[in-house]
């Protein structure tokens, strides 16, 4: 496992990041599709939430209060109102506030720390890494990125 690997993925994550969600409005990113599924805003409220997360779990102090995500946690936006969302301008920005600080964390990380077992397992595997770790959060990253069809997609 290499940090440059993994650096350059969250670099391709934010560029597409960019390109599916630069252009969305407010309004359009709490549209949900006829298919059911979660909102641009709320996928985009979870992605900040995680990276705010991971800047915790790589011993930086978060740069945003974690109760500013409680609408946007783990199961499944369950307090995510149009009341509660953030605007979408603020959660980009918050979003691509993260990266040079994530990018920084994951670049410096040694060989031998990548190679050792993480603060929290994310996927139950016992042989579990930081490096693996960071690959599931890359992957999260990755599979949330999208910018669904209910936003003219």
């Amino acid at each position: 496992m290499h940090a440059a690997t993994i650096k350059l993925q969250l670099e391709l994550c934010a560029r597409v990041f960019e390109k599916n969600v630069g252009d969305v409005s407010h309004e359009e990113s709490l549209a949900v599709s006829e298919q059911g599924g979660s909102c641009l805003n709320w996928v985009v409220g979870h992605m900040t939430r995680t990276r705010n997360l991971a800047l915790a779990s790589f011993n930086q102090k978060p740069p945003y209060p974690m109760q500013d995500f409680d609408a946007y946690d783990d199961r499944g936006g369950l307090e995510f109102t149009r009341e509660t969302a953030l605007p979408i301008d603020e959660l980009r920005r918050r979003y691509k506030a993260m990266q040079e600080p994530l990018v920084r964390a994951i670049e410096g990380m040694p060989p031998e720390v990548l190679a050792g077992r993480p603060p929290k397992n994310m996927t139950g595997d016992p042989n579990e890494t930081v490096g693996s770790n960071l690959v599931t959060f890359v992957f999260h990253e990755v599979t949330t990125s999208g910018k669904p069809e209910c936003c003219g997609g």
